[in-house]
């Protein structure tokens, strides 16, 4: 067969390769029968001792009708390969003959003789580790080997590693949980997430063994103090204190904190995570065996959410039918080399979980074996190369290592092979027995190769050349190409004498030389000839079938024709009587239909032809690009009067409007639909520059809008033109727009009010919430009073209400230059005030949390609404609150003060706690989902009295929170449904949706009557009195409720004096204006600490067992 057939096959694999390691919602190809390893020709399968914690033997598959004894029917008995028994062959590890002995120590490796074991012993002791569960005796005998016998393996152990040497253990380090594809297991879910992320523990004696072991042996490692902190690296496993019962167990370190002082650890037998102080972490001692994780990390198969993010509703409804039950799991599927299983799990009522998700409407099946579009194949091209070229500046790109030439195969020949990777009939990779020798001397010299050269580290080489890389699993040295780069740390190789292909980091890379080049590629690309399959495309059991008839077996290729790059064969197993060939035999079991020969291409027939481009016919020039031009919208500046609505609101300095004009409003509805369909069609790579238009996916509803490019970095920094919120987005969420889409002018304004400036350095809370309660969701009357390129400096009016001069008069801003007036509020201000609150209520402040920036009231695009939906993620201060029964006196459990105008009481008994605990499940599952859309650092910062979401420190669980204290870098908050206060990070706060709001809160927001007597801003010697008398206990009477506070008065008990706190705080604040009557005005009331008070009410409980 000519070369050419097989260098187009390799362009084909290539980007199909790249586009399954860049699109992880794609059902992945199937594991290779055999990955690359030291043995050149069969599959050589770790047989592990009888304690180590694998996975039981499968049940039997359901019997079909016609089935014999086995739970196989007739017609597909020989094809799964029941009659004959397999033929294993085995070759020696170090010369290449056929091997029957094997290494004592790993009961993996084979050898021919003790020689060749001692001989490469230098090289295996590297990779020879002991799979038996107690801790080996060190011994000074060189490693022998005796004669296998089945899978027994001789009684004489090889050397011991250095045991006392502290070296670190990294996931990828561990063993790799052993299950055949398509068995059947018993386990019980013990960490659930979502249907796309869960952990089980499978019901075995020697699982529940191995974790014993591990666990005594952790308790025992760990027992003495450390004397200095240990610093662990993302990607180890160690040893690890959980906050719950301070025990040792086994953690990968997922995340490290920039200051090094904190980590993410998921702890691999379990599946729980939490975050754990350094000092709580220990390095995995080294007479710990490395087990496979005893939690096996789980996703259901063949289906995908509705929405792109599994619903709150349901996680809960999953949860419910899988929590403390025994299931029976199915493996479908082995991806991330073994460490992530896709499995389906057989529901009590009888049905799968994948058919009750889709019935129920929660999923959608999952696209299988999805051709890339060539859209997509460019973004894929694109993003590797710029992932590549980032950091490749002075590094070597290794451009001089070209591959290798393919084996020359011609139709008619035939020879004996052995399958090294199985994705379908259609594409099947196989090695030549014959080639055993060259491939096992091969290895040897890349093995030697690799030991010999320094460590590189200018090393980067470029997409299409060739290198040495380390395979994940067996540690050997492979020849390997560079298919795309998915990362700028992590590539995707395809090993090129084995046919399959992994993601490794750059460090697993080396330079290949001159002579390592010399031989052939030994993988060859070939597909069953006059099959097809029975549908639309191969099944599951047709693929699980093929594979066990193929597997561990020496086969006789016919090559009998080629199609699309690859050779058309038929495969013979000579081991079975009669002789049987494959594809008869799928298509007698019914897994395959006989397919009419294929219609020879050009490109089968003749070695040379290679693809022209047609060219443009003769004097018509290519079409030159046309040059964008865009516009924005202006107000009028000859002081006319201009309706707006507020799109986004910063404070009165900083905030964006959208005319109120139902032409451009509708305009801009048609606009987005063109949007959609112009992105979904444009498959050019496109580089973003700075300053010029594009168009850009939104994170939240995954649509499409017109966005300015304002930074270039790993992500893209834009501003959407027709919103006014700027946000980071990745870089394949980026198109080019074109000149029609530009027509519409640009529909967000910037503006700022003018006539006021706040009383401080900043705006106060209070003055944020007013100014939001009288512009957002209101229609605005604007003249415009000055223009600037920045935007427009506005003279603002809501419903007849000039908005500065309400600012003003409620002593929340002042007239630029003016020094502000310690006077007092009044209580029709006041009472003014909380009526704009309630207006507020379903147009309330909305926070959309975007990846790098925060913009408040940030209004979300949606096609056909230019506002956010009301189930829209934010910050709302108008929360409900409970009622106080009016005139009842008692004494209050005091939450949190911020000051005599606002605390919190906590009234736990107006809440149904069993409602109050599905809010829980949901609020947990709506967490879990919305961080996938949101940054993990939210730096939009939620004014003081807003609800949210925040994850309490001590189990990392999401509850119901409010916002006490606004900080540079954290927050104070107070649980909402626990009355317990703390400081948490940015990261840990989360916007909430009004569904989760429905249920009352267990505090109740509460205001001191008469406080329209204080001044704006109480001296800080004022606040702490009124405090500390509220930590001494007093008594409340509810004297009204004006719907969001209930206004209390507050008095000593008698046998404190019985004194009202409204009379002693003005009795203070006169005299301390007696003592310092020229005092200065003091600090905004907005800027000083406030105190968070707590008493001792229950905390939320920890989510961890």
């Amino acid at each position: 067969m000519c070369n050419t057939l097989y260098l187009y096959h390799q362009h084909v694999h290539t980007a199909a390769t790249m586009y399954r390691s860049f699109s992880p919602n794609l059902v992945r190809p199937n594991q290779p029968l055999r990955k690359p390893s030291s043995t050149p020709v069969a599959l050589i399968t770790a047989l592990p001792s009888p304690r180590h914690p694998t996975m039981p033997n499968a049940t039997p598959v359901r019997p079909a009708s016609g089935a014999i004894g086995d739970g196989i029917s007739r017609d597909q008995s020989a094809v799964l390969g029941s009659i004959p028994p397999a033929l294993t062959v085995y070759f020696c590890n170090f010369c290449g003959q056929q091997g029957n002995f094997r290494c004592k120590r790993c009961k993996k490796t084979p050898y021919c003789s003790v020689v060749c074991q001692t001989e490469d012993w230098k090289a295996h002791r590297h990779m020879c580790k002991s799979i038996d569960l107690e801790p080996e005796k060190e011994t000074t005998k060189e490693t022998t080997a005796l004669l296998v016998t089945g899978d027994g393996a001789g009684p004489v152990e090889s050397k011991h590693g250095d045991a006392s040497s502290l070296q670190r253990v990294y996931f990828k380090d561990l063993h790799i949980t052993k299950i055949i594809k398509g068995t059947d297991i018993q386990a019980s879910v013990v960490e659930f997430y979502s249907p796309g992320r869960f952990f089980l523990v499978a019901q075995s004696p020697e699982l529940l063994e191995a974790l014993q072991y591990i666990s005594t042996e952790l308790q025992k490692t760990n027992s003495c103090p450390s004397m200095r902190t240990y610093v662990p690296h993302v990607g180890e496993v160690c040893a690890v204190q959980f906050s719950c019962d301070l025990n040792w167990y086994r953690g990968l370190v997922q995340t490290l904190a920039a200051d090094q002082k904190t980590a993410n650890i998921l702890y691999i037998d379990f599946g729980n995570e939490e975050d754990v102080p350094v000092d709580r972490i220990k390095p995995l001692a080294a007479n710990i065996q490395p087990f496979c994780p005893c939690a096996m990390e789980c996703h259901i198969a063949g289906v995908v959410p509705v929405t792109g993010n599994w619903s709150g509703e349901c996680r809960i409804s999953v949860k419910q039918l899988l929590a403390g039950k025994i299931v029976t799991v199915r493996l479908v599927e082995s991806l991330e080399n073994g460490r992530i299983h896709a499995v389906d799990i057989l529901l009590s009522m009888g049905k799968k979980l994948s058919t009750f998700l889709l019935e129920h409407g929660y999923a959608a099946e999952e696209t299988v074996n999805e051709t890339p579009t060539q859209q997509k194949i460019n973004a894929m091209v694109s993003a590797s190369l710029d992932n590549f070229r980032r950091l490749s500046d002075g590094k070597d790109d290794n451009t001089w290592a070209q591959p290798p030439e393919p084996l020359t195969l011609a139709v008619g020949d035939s020879f004996s092979v052995v399958v090294t990777h199985l994705q379908s009939p259609n594409e099947i990779i196989v090695q030549k027995v014959e080639n055993a020798g060259v491939i096992q001397e091969l290895q040897l010299k890349l093995r030697e190769h690799c030991c010999q050269a320094p460590a590189p580290h200018n090393f980067r080489p470029a997409p299409s050349t060739v290198c040495c890389a380390q395979f994940s699993e067996d540690k050997q040295w492979y020849r390997a190409k560079i298919l795309a780069y998915s990362s700028e740390e992590r590539v995707c190789v395809g090993y090129l004498d084995f046919g399959n292909s992994e993601e490794v980091d750059l460090g697993y890379l080396q330079p290949i030389s001159t002579s390592l080049l010399a031989l052939p590629m030994q993988a060859m690309a070939c597909g069953l000839a006059g099959v097809q399959p029975v549908g639309e495309s191969w099944s599951e059991d047709c693929l699980l079938a093929l594979q066990r008839r193929v597997s561990n077996r020496i086969l006789r290729l016919e090559i009998q024709g080629a199609h699309e790059g690859k050779a058309l064969v038929a495969m013979i197993d000579e081991a079975s009587d009669p002789q049987a060939n494959v594809a008869e035999l799928l298509i007698s079991a019914g897994f395959a239909a006989p397919a009419p020969p294929p219609v020879p291409t050009s490109s089968d027939q003749q070695a040379d032809e290679t693809a022209t481009v047609p060219a443009e016919p003769h004097g018509v020039p290519a079409p030159a690009c046309e040059p964008l031009v865009w516009s924005c919208s202006e107000l009028p500046c000859d002081g006319q009067t201009v309706a707006l609505l507020a799109s986004v609101l910063e404070n009165p300095q900083e905030f964006y409007c959208r005319i109120n004009n139902p032409t451009d409003h509708q305009r801009l509805i048609e606009l987005g639909a063109e949007l959609k369909q112009h992105c979904a069609a444009e498959a050019s790579p496109f580089v973003p520059k700075v300053g010029e238009p594009c168009c850009a996916m939104f994170p939240g509803d995954k649509e499409w809008y017109r966005a300015m490019v304002n930074e270039l970095s790993e992500d893209v920094s834009v501003n959407f033109v027709d919103y006014g919120y700027s946000m980071k987005v990745e870089k394949d969420h980026i198109r080019s727009i074109t000149p029609r889409l530009l027509n519409l002018p640009f529909q967000a304004i910037r503006c700022w009010l003018t006539g006021v400036e706040p009383l401080g350095s900043e705006w106060s809370s209070e003055a944020l919430l007013w100014f939001q309660s009288l512009v957002d969701g209101k229609q605005l009357s604007a003249r415009v009073l000055c223009a600037t390129e920045q935007g427009y400096g506005v003279e603002l009016e809501s419903k007849g209400q000039n908005v500065a001069a309400a600012l003003i008069s409620a002593q929340l801003a002042k007239v630029p230059g003016a020094v502000p007036k310690e006077t007092h509020a009044t209580t029709g201000s006041e009472h003014k005030h909380q009526e704009n609150i309630q207006e507020n209520e379903n147009s309330q402040m909305h926070v959309q949390a975007s990846d790098q920036t925060g913009i408040s009231s940030k209004k979300m695009p949606t096609e056909g609404h230019s506002a956010v939906p009301s189930e829209a993620p934010s910050f709302p201060v108008d929360w409900k609150t409970v009622e106080l029964p009016l005139n009842d006196t008692f004494q209050p459990c005091i939450a949190a003060v911020t000051s005599p105008s606002l605390f919190y009481l906590l009234v736990p008994s107006q809440v149904d706690q069993q409602k109050l605990q599905e809010v829980m499940m949901e609020l947990v599952a709506y967490c879990s989902n919305i961080r996938a859309c949101l940054s993990s650092t939210v730096l939009s910062r939620p004014v003081p009295g807003a609800a949210c979401c925040a994850q309490f420190s001590a189990d990392n669980n999401w509850y119901r929170a409010v916002v006490l204290e606004v900080g540079d870098n954290e927050m104070s908050v107070i649980y909402a449904d626990y009355g317990n206060s703390e400081k948490v990070p940015f990261s840990r706060i989360l916007p909430i949706t009004k569904h989760l709001l429905q249920l009352p809160f267990q505090i109740t927001r509460c205001t001191l009557t008469g406080k329209e007597h204080f001044p704006t801003e109480l001296p800080e010697e004022v606040l702490q009195m009124f405090q500390s008398q509220l930590l001494n206990g007093v008594l409340a009477t509810v004297q009204s409720f004006n719907g969001s506070v209930n206004v209390l008065s507050l008095t000593l008990p008698t046998e404190r004096g019985g004194g009202h706190l409204t009379t002693m705080i003005l009795d203070a604040l006169q005299d301390q204006a007696n003592s310092n009557p020229c005092s200065s005005t003091t600090q905004n009331a907005d800027q000083t600490d406030s105190t968070t008070v707590v008493h001792d009410c229950p905390p939320p409980t920890h989510g961890h067992t």
